[in-house]
């Protein structure tokens, strides 16, 4: 086996495809990319862990067709520190030995046979959408805080739900104690559907999603989601399970309404959060709330800990009745730095019931919504 390509194009086909590829797996060949060559030019790499798989096809001087399989962190490193020019790659059929050559620079590494590398995800396509990818990078970035990082009794949860109703597309993360909903236009494709994305999954397309309106297709089946970039093809997995009736949240009446300037509110938590992350009795999990009071046009932001004392005001736009609410600092933190509006809406109800953050015109374009926590102090 033996083709040439440039180091520029091989080192992009290489960033790409690594991103399936996670922590050490008792599998050797789980952690190879696998280069098949064809005799008409075509080569294929392809990365599969068996939860994301990748496949990234080009047009490359082939001299000698074959397949194999090189372990992924060397043969990534190599590429990287080649120099600028044409790189040659050559495998010994036998014993798979490979020789990769740019310039002056020489490498010889082992590589394995392709024979038990898994197999590419089918997907039996149920039917199909478009998205932008400005569009899908900018609903990750908005969801992803607020999906849950570890598997609870509801591994669901890691994932991120696609609700499509109509010409509508509702993306929702939530881990039990917050929720995020987003809301954009899509494509009608005739039918209502949910599935849900693993965040894992989420993570490493946005690393490799552009921030242009170039439209990316993704196909769907009843256990794996394709996203169709054209050049390369990413496969997931899809999870099971009966994801959170986050409708029923949306739904809650709010008497309690406060529009404020974001970053200010923002200034105010960064400030608190000092103390909280200074006094080690906070370290466990909403262990050590901030408290808003809010009140005649007023959120005063305050917290105790054993050791210090903070307090702030920030002026804002209030109606409804006064309230005294706590919250995870760092959550509401999160909640805020995903809305894109210099001004926002909250809104209260109780001080067991959740605060809500929209847009400032109260429009449902994204919904953010966090728990409250008890108050200590």
């Amino acid at each position: 086996m033996k083709f040439v390509c440039s180091k520029t194009i091989l080192n992009q086909i290489v960033n790409v495809v690594q991103k399936s590829i996670g922590a050490k797996s008792s599998h050797p060949i789980i952690e190879c990319i696998k280069i098949d060559a064809q005799s008409d030019g075509h080569v294929t790499f392809t990365t599969n862990s068996m939860e994301l798989c990748i496949e990234y096809n080009a047009d490359m001087t082939v001299y000698e067709s074959g397949s194999v399989a090189l372990p992924s962190k060397i043969f990534g490193e190599i590429v990287r520190r080649l120099p600028e020019g044409e790189v040659e790659i050559t495998i010994d059929p036998k014993n798979y030995v490979t020789d990769i050559e740019c310039e002056q620079s020489k490498f010889n590494i082992q590589g394995m046979s392709s024979t038990e590398f898994p197999d590419v995800p089918i997907v039996d396509e149920q039917y199909q959408t478009e998205i932008s990818q400005k569009d899908l990078k900018q609903i990750i970035r908005k969801v992803f805080p607020f999906i849950s990082q570890v598997e609870t009794r509801k591994p669901v949860l890691t994932g991120a739900l696609f609700d499509f109703r109509g010409s509508e597309l509702n993306v929702v993360g939530t881990d039990s104690h917050r929720l995020a909903v987003i809301k954009t236009p899509a494509a009608d494709i005739g039918i209502s559907k949910k599935f849900v994305i693993p965040g894992s999954t989420l993570s490493k397309i946005s690393q490799v999603l552009s921030d242009e309106e170039e439209m990316i297709k993704m196909i769907v089946s009843d256990k794996n989601i394709l996203f169709d970039f054209g050049v390369f093809q990413v496969y997931s997995r899809l999870l099971e399970g009966e994801f959170l009736k986050y409708d029923v949240i949306l739904s809650a009446t709010n008497s309690i309404r406060v529009k404020a300037d974001k970053q200010r509110i923002i200034n105010s938590l960064e400030r608190a959060n000092l103390i909280i992350n200074d006094d080690l009795s906070s370290k466990t999990e909403n262990k050590m709330p901030v408290k808003l009071s809010i009140a005649y046009n007023k959120i005063d932001i305050s917290c105790k800990t054993v050791k210090s004392y903070v307090n702030d005001s920030v002026e804002v736009e209030h109606e409804g009745g006064d309230i005294v609410i706590g919250f995870n600092c760092r959550f509401m933190l999160d909640a805020l730095n995903a809305c894109d509006e210099e001004n926002i809406l909250m809104e209260f109800s109780a001080p067991t019931s959740g605060c809500f953050i929209k847009p400032e015109d109260g429009s449902n374009r994204y919904t953010y919504m966090v728990l409250p926590v008890r108050l200590y102090n």
